[in-house]
């Protein structure tokens, strides 16, 4: 048995793995770079291919993850500068796969500031008992990797230009470890989804791949944008000690900063943001923004103008029954506390809206949204829904993009709550707080093992009915384009809108996901703020 792979850039050696599920063997071929380290005069850029190399690269170990604070984890710094990696599993040795298997590409999410394609958190030992080729990349994070300066050398959106690259590696070299290069699915969760949305949007990806699931996140939702990103910039340049107001001075000076200083400052950034807009959850100083050079650009535009000529396309896409327990409870604990003061910060830091109408628009929210009751944690759940429908569900819509093509979409809700739930292992393991069906992020412990995690029950009842439900239907569709029989899950249309409730059972749902909370704040909020007026 050989595990010697030739790829363009040389010879790769890789490793055997053990699945935990089946316990059967598959093989990984980790650390394989696909651009050039992005670091001194290539900080900022966008990503220039990997070279190639002398003799038999060692494959059989993942290398750093992107700089960043582990934010969930650890809470420490980790990583390098040095990270544009990928990692590919195989269900058999490459040389002895006859015929080409589909290939799932998976981009992390992490709020474009923190995350990994590593194994630690996304191990393929469930998707490796399916037949497929699971790949996991690492981008470019926060100002490392979405600094923008509407330069030639920064034109911003690098780590998303990472991502696109390496999709093009996949493009170019999985035929060798057995996988169709025809048959790419593109798919990612939170960051990772909104990430997938602008890959299928951007110009530039043009017949990397051939389908797309959007796993809670998309190019319209609130946080997945940076508009003011130059504020942003000169704020961290301000931080480290530049005094100046040339983008192009800013840029040598930010060159020239020790990554780690970057980082820690971003992170205080992230902090002190939290303070700036009380009653905002997100607050991520760098993320994706439209381009100020339109030539080349990755992203010219608004996300809505670009559907309009986007490439129709095989698509799952979904969200989770408790999205905003993660914010609620993760990253702003105290945000009972704040909106049972002023309810009207449900609204002023999240969309633009005149002052003088706030009382009476916060007010209808509140009442629609509480009834009598008094905001705290004896409502939290409803304060969750209020957070889940502002922060994903609202403007969640890629429905409306797709159904114009020929492809109506799948269509999910995830409502498992059960002993992988992934985020509450990770981020609410120490919380008090409880959640009543699947936070955001909840859905990736049913389709990746995360080994950081410690004490998982065993892989067996209702969990691995859910493991093997899920990762049966990402792969068929990976596979064909068609999740399970259309008795099970049928496409929703804009005329028959319908979608797959993913709990112990499946059970598909006439009409729109949340769609009464949906159209009460579109009625109420439409006339007075458009989709993109948000902070």
């Amino acid at each position: 048995m050989s595990l010697i792979v030739e790829v363009n850039q040389g010879k790769l050696q890789g490793a055997e793995n053990k699945s935990k599920l089946s316990g059967n063997t598959y093989y990984t071929f980790a650390g394989i770079p696909y651009a050039k380290p992005p670091i001194g005069e290539l900080r900022f850029k966008p990503p220039v291919p990997s070279e190639k190399w002398q003799g038999v690269y060692d494959a059989t170990h993942e290398r750093d993850s992107c700089i960043q604070k582990d934010y969930f984890l650890s809470g420490q710094h980790v990583g390098a500068e040095d990270c544009l990696y990928l990692n590919i599993d195989t269900p058999e040795v490459p040389s002895e796969i006859k015929v080409p298997k589909a290939v799932m590409v998976f981009i992390h999410g992490g709020g474009f500031f923190t995350g990994s394609g590593s194994e630690k958190m996304y191990g393929g030992d469930f998707l490796m008992n399916h037949d497929v080729i699971l790949v996991r990349i690492n981008y470019r994070l926060h100002v490392l990797g979405f600094l923008n300066l509407g330069l030639e050398d920064c034109p911003g959106n690098a780590g998303l230009r990472d991502q696109a690259l390496a999709i093009k590696w996949v493009k170019e070299n999985i035929d060798k470890f057995g996988g169709d290069p025809n048959n790419i699915t593109i798919f990612g969760e939170s960051a990772g989804a909104s990430s997938v949305h602008f890959q299928i949007l951007s110009p530039l990806t043009k017949g990397l791949f051939n389908k797309a699931i959007i796993q809670s996140g998309s190019g319209l939702t609130p946080w997945a944008l940076t508009f003011n990103y130059k504020e942003m910039a000169f704020e961290l340049g301000e931080r480290l000690g530049f005094k100046g107001t040339c983008s192009e001075e800013l840029l040598q000076f930010l060159r020239a900063q020790p990554a780690k200083d970057l980082t820690k400052h971003v992170f205080d950034m992230t902090d002190d943001l939290k303070t700036r807009y009380p009653g905002r959850c997100t607050t991520i100083p760098f993320s994706p923004s439209i381009e100020e050079i339109k030539e080349g650009a990755f992203l010219p535009d608004l996300p809505q103008k670009l559907q309009e000529s986007a490439e129709p396309l095989p698509l799952i896409y979904g969200v989770n029954n408790k999205e905003g327990f993660l914010l609620f409870a993760a990253l702003a604990s105290n945000i009972a506390e704040l909106i049972r003061d002023d309810f009207s910060l449900v609204l002023k830091y999240n969309f633009k809206i005149d002052p003088a109408l706030l009382p009476e628009v916060s007010a209808k929210i509140k009442k629609y949204y509480f009834g009598d009751k008094e905001v705290g944690l004896d409502t939290a759940d409803t304060l969750v829904d209020l957070y889940s429908d502002i922060y994903f569900y609202l403007l969640y819509e890629p429905i409306e993009f797709v159904t114009k093509s020929s492809i109506p979409p799948y269509v999910y809700n995830f409502a498992y709550n059960g002993g992988h739930n992934f985020f509450k292992k990770v981020v609410f393991r120490t919380l008090k707080l409880e959640c009543n069906g699947a936070s955001h992020g909840d859905e990736l412990g049913y389709l990746f093992l995360a080994r950081v995690l410690p004490n998982l029950p065993p892989l067996e009842g209702d969990d691995l009915t859910v493991i093997q439900n899920l990762t049966t239907l990402w792969t068929n569709f990976a596979k064909t384009g068609v999740p399970t029989d259309e008795l099970t899950w049928t496409p929703s249309t804009s005329s028959q809108p319908r979608y797959l409730e993913i709990d112990r059972t499946l059970q598909l749902t006439e009409g729109k996901l949340y769609g009464e909370r949906l159209q009460f704040l579109k009625d109420l909020l439409g006339p007075i703020c458009k989709p993109f007026d948000i902070f």
